[in-house]
């Protein structure tokens, strides 16, 4: 939900930046905001059809969309500040001011790709750096986060990200003015800069690790590299380092591999047994530990279709939410076939 909600904001400042105002007087207030909900909605509806068009999915906030129109209006407010508007409300803009804002972005939406074609990247805005006269003094590669700011500096891996799109854009254009790159946090309408040195040779050490083989990557299972994997069920070395102990259960949330015992397709009331692995191939075992569960929504959709193609083998129960000795699976639970790939299928 967090990230079709920032692919609308996103996609939103696109297309505003990009609108064609030859036609209205400049002087012309009030535009603004009819203009930006028209496109805001659009990009909503599009990402909702998406996304509830996906066969994993969470239950769709339609409430979310206050938080959306929020972000985009302070994104709108960033750009504001960048080309000397200053701060002013949306009604009150003209159209004169918002073709001055057009003019100082260089690029949206673009793509960044290395010369050897190994390294590619999407920048959100390229936009002049204007002094206070209204002069360009460099270029700002600007990435747009609408999730929540970071308390005092950049977290490392955004660093990275930004860095990455600034090193890409300068190996691209050997004469470019000064250049730095920028996260804007358009929920509190603050700027980070990243600041670093480059991180192209990484990247590229990076690639080459990542290059398709026969031999699958090593596997390194840890609490935050499996944390929010969409993977395990086809992942056998997780299942296994659950069972010796490397991974914690989870307190509230937790992912299982279970055979059924008993399933009511009506209530949706199931009782399940955990299967732990046998050695390190995919192998599973029965066992003594039983659980019951309340499975709703799409959890109980899923396990419905896979009761009824005839699936007998294990499934992966992924953040079923425990509540005492009763775990309630719902809209935010997958329910799949345990199918661990073994070897690579290249083979």
């Amino acid at each position: 939900m967090p990230a079709a909600m920032g692919t609308a904001v996103h996609n939103s400042v696109e297309d505003l930046c990009n609108l064609d105002l030859s036609s209205k007087d400049g002087d012309e207030t009030g535009w603004l905001p009819p203009t930006a909900k028209a496109v805001l909605d659009r990009h909503w509806i599009a990402e909702r059809d998406t996304f509830l068009a996906t066969p994993r999915h969470p239950r769709w906030k339609d409430e979310m969309i206050t938080k959306a129109h929020d972000g985009l209006v302070g994104a709108l407010n960033i750009l504001f500040s960048k080309s000397n508007i200053g701060k002013v409300a949306l009604s009150e803009v003209t159209v004169e001011q918002w073709r001055s804002v057009q003019s100082i972005v260089l690029a949206n939406e673009g793509t960044l790709k290395s010369e050897d074609g190994r390294l590619m990247g999407r920048l959100d805005l390229l936009v002049a750096d204007m002094d206070e006269n209204g002069i360009s003094k460099g270029w700002i590669v600007a990435d747009l986060k609408t999730g929540n700011p970071p308390k005092q500096k950049l977290n490392e891996k955004v660093s990275r990200q930004l860095r990455f799109y600034r090193d890409l854009l300068k190996e691209n254009n050997p004469d470019h003015p000064p250049v730095h790159a920028e996260g804007w946090y358009s929920s509190n309408q603050t700027i980070h800069r990243a600041e670093g040195p480059s991180v192209l040779a990484d990247a590229l050490e990076a690639w080459e690790g990542m290059r398709p083989s026969p031999t699958p990557l090593e596997s390194t299972p840890g609490e935050m590299q499996c944390g929010f994997c969409e993977w395990k069920a086809w992942c056998p070395s997780w299942w296994v380092a659950r069972r010796d102990g490397l991974l914690s259960p989870g307190a509230m949330f937790r992912d299982e591999v279970v055979s059924t015992i008993r399933f009511d397709p009506e209530s949706g009331a199931a009782l399940f047994q955990r299967m732990p692995p046998v050695g390190v191939d995919g192998e599973l075992a029965a066992s003594d530990h039983r659980f019951g569960a309340i499975l709703r929504d799409q959890a109980l959709t899923q396990m419905q279709e896979l009761i009824e193609s005839g699936h007998e083998g294990p499934i992966f129960l992924g953040s079923a939410r425990v509540d005492g000795k009763i775990v309630h699976m719902g809209d935010w639970c997958e329910v799949l076939p345990w199918t661990p790939l073994l070897k690579s299928i290249r083979e």
